[in-house]
C-alpha cells in the first residue's frame, strides 16, 4: 500500500513532464500561472485529501484520475492552493471542480477591465430594464433602493457581464431561479441561506454569470490540446450549467455529500468548512 501511494505521488512529475512536452507543440495556458508550482503544491495538498469515509485519496483514487484531474488544472489554469480550485473524490476518481473564485478569474482573463459587482433586487424597490430590439441585450433603466428594503425579503439580483463587442449586458436572476440553485445544497435547512441572503444570493447570480461568460467567450490566451495526452480519461464528463450555477452555494456548507462539490476548506480534505468569505 505505502509503495502504491509513492507510485501516485510520482503522478504529478508525469503530468508535469507531459504538459511542458505539449508545450513545445503549442499547448498554452494562461500567462499568469504557473504548471511547476500548481502541481506541486496540489501533490503536496493531495496528500492530505480524504473521501466521505476519511480514507486517503492517494490510496482509494485511480492514477489515471488523478492525471486527469492534474491536468485539467493545467488546461483551466487554475490553482488549487489558491482556492480558484478544488479537488474532490468520488468513488475511486480524484475530480477537479473550478470554484466560485476560480471562475471570476477566468473571467478578469479575459476581461481584465470586469469586477463582479452585483445586486440584489428586494420588495418595495423600483428595479425596471429594457431590452435593445437591435442585438436582444438587456440594459438597466433604474433601481431605486431604499435603507428599509434592505430588511425586506429579496425578489432577484442582477450584474452587468462583459462582452466582446465592449457593450456590457444586463444579467438578471429571479428568486425562483435562485432558490432553485439554492434547493441543490446538500444542507435541507438551508440556514446559512437564511442567515445570510444576500451574500449567498450574489454568488449565485456572479457565478452563474461567470459561467455563461467562460462557456460563451473563445479564450485567446490558452486552449486545450487537440490530441489526449496519455490517454487520460475525464471522471466528470462535460460541464454541467445548472450544477454549475448552485457550485457556490457549497461552499458555505459543513455536510458532506460525494457527489456535491464545496468551497476548499483550510484542510483540504473531502469536509468542507465554511470558507467565511463574508
Amino acid at each position: 500500500m505505502a509503495e502504491n501511494k509513492l507510485v501516485k505521488k510520482d503522478i504529478g512529475t508525469q503530468v508535469l513532464d507531459r504538459v511542458n512536452q505539449l508545450c513545445e507543440a503549442g499547448f498554452k495556458m494562461a500567462p499568469d500561472f504557473s504548471a511547476i508550482n500548481a502541481i506541486k503544491a496540489t501533490m503536496l495538498m493531495l496528500q492530505q485529501v480524504v473521501d466521505k469515509n476519511k480514507r486517503p485519496a492517494l490510496e482509494v483514487c485511480t492514477p489515471v484520475s488523478i492525471q486527469t484531474a492534474l491536468f485539467e488544472m493545467c488546461v483551466q489554469s487554475l490553482d488549487v492552493s489558491k482556492r480558484q480550485a478544488y479537488l474532490l473524490v468520488r468513488g475511486d476518481k480524484l475530480c477537479f471542480q473550478p470554484s466560485y473564485f476560480g471562475h471570476i478569474l477566468q473571467v478578469k482573463r479575459l476581461f481584465p477591465d470586469w469586477s463582479p459587482v452585483a445586486h440584489t433586487v428586494r420588495e418595495g424597490d423600483e428595479f425596471e430594464y429594457t431590452i435593445n430590439p437591435d442585438n436582444g441585450k438587456m440594459k438597466l433603466v433604474k433601481h431605486t433602493q431604499k435603507l428599509e428594503n434592505l430588511d425586506k425579503d429579496f425578489i432577484g439580483a442582477y450584474m452587468y457581464l462583459p462582452c466582446a463587442d465592449g457593450e456590457p449586458e444586463l444579467y438578471v436572476m429571479t428568486r425562483k431561479q435562485i432558490m432553485r440553485a439554492w434547493s441543490k445544497s446538500s444542507s435541507q435547512s438551508l440556514q446559512t441561506h437564511k442567515d445570510f441572503d444576500e451574500k449567498m444570493a450574489l454568488k449565485t447570480i456572479i457565478n452563474s454569470g461567470c459561467t455563461k461568460v467562460i462557456n460563451a467567450t473563445p479564450d485567446p490566451t490558452y486552449v486545450a490540446p487537440d490530441d489526449d495526452p496519455n490517454n487520460f480519461q475525464d471522471p466528470v464528463g462535460g460541464n454541467d450549467t445548472n450544477f454549475v450555477d448552485f457550485e457556490e452555494v457549497q461552499e458555505e456548507q459543513k455536510e458532506v455529500v460525494e457527489e456535491q462539490p464545496k468551497e476548499e476548506p483550510q484542510q483540504p480534505t473531502q469536509e468542507q468548512p465554511n470558507d467565511n468569505e463574508f
